[in-house]
């Protein structure tokens, strides 16, 4: 997952946030970081753990160009079968997104 075509060793930094109403525990898990395979990984786990019916909302980077936006997209679409709803959009704020790329729970 790239941020430009052309740097094929860099990921998307992205926002994730999970919120539940039911399953295991209800209200909202943030994650954000570099969208590795790990960390999408654990995200979708993040997902699934809150229960169908629960909302997964991703933010990408404004700069982000389509094919990356579809790439995030895909990572995620697996989820919809499974009950969660997927929301993958650009972040619509002036300036950097992230400080740094640690991926914070």
């Amino acid at each position: 997952m790239t941020r430009r075509s052309d740097a094929a060793d860099e990921w998307a930094f992205i926002r994730a946030c999970v919120v539940s109403t039911a399953g295991e525990w209800r209200g909202e898990l943030q994650r954000a970081g570099e969208l590795t395979p790990y960390a999408a990984e654990t995200i979708g786990e993040d997902a699934l753990r809150a229960g169908p019916g629960a909302r997964l909302e991703v933010t990408v980077e404004g700069g982000t160009d389509d094919a990356g936006l579809g790439r995030v997209q895909d990572q995620f679409a697996w989820l919809r079968a499974r009950g969660i709803q997927v929301d993958v959009h650009r972040d619509d704020r002036v300036g950097p997104q992230h400080t740094h790329s640690e991926v914070a729970a």
